[in-house]
């Protein structure tokens, strides 16, 4: 992954054991939950947690995740799974099997998959798991996210976002 070590934070990348942006680890390297800061020449910078992986799961995708001690978990985001539910979403930056861990987007600007149709504006989740689009469904609303470009920018069947540690919107009364 283009991603680099943002030097001038102090946090260092990769930690300590830790693998590259975009490669999956056969078993945790890093504690779960460890967040980097990184720059890319394109994207600028941008902040990475690491966490366990999950069935299905491609570069790109959409995913909730929890961090719980002894119990962490992520699960691909659809409008079933995620609906008012105001848990915390990050982008999948590789194929990270049910069995492994890497690192996933929370800020900056990021690579998402989207469903046909999409284009900038809010960012909404979607019936297709991982994937985000721009249809107004009550619930499925990704707070602190916008897409900043149509579905094929940068490639087929993704878009730009600028995230800040998003979250889908809580329960509607």
């Amino acid at each position: 992954m283009p991603f680099k070590p943002d030097r001038n934070s102090g946090l260092g990348y990769p930690p300590v054991g830790g693998t590259p942006i975009g490669i999956p680890d056969a078993t945790a390297v890093v504690q779960v939950g460890t967040i980097v800061s990184m720059f890319d020449e394109i994207q600028g910078w941008g902040e990475f947690i690491y966490l366990p992986g999950a069935a299905s799961l491609a570069a790109g995708d959409l995913v909730l995740y929890d961090t719980t001690p002894g119990a962490a978990s992520v699960t691909r985001h659809t409008n079933a799974t995620g609906s008012n539910t105001g848990r915390p979403v990050a982008i999948a930056m590789a194929a990270i099997g049910a069995t492994q861990f890497g690192w996933y987007q929370i800020s900056g600007l990021a690579i998402v998959n989207t469903v046909s149709g999409q284009v900038a504006g809010v960012m909404m989740g979607t019936a297709t798991a991982g994937q985000v689009g721009n249809t107004a469904d009550a619930g499925d609303q990704i707070l602190n996210a916008r897409l900043t470009t149509a579905r094929g920018t940068p490639a087929a069947n993704q878009a730009y976002a600028l995230i800040q540690r998003p979250f889908v919107q809580g329960q509607i009364t």
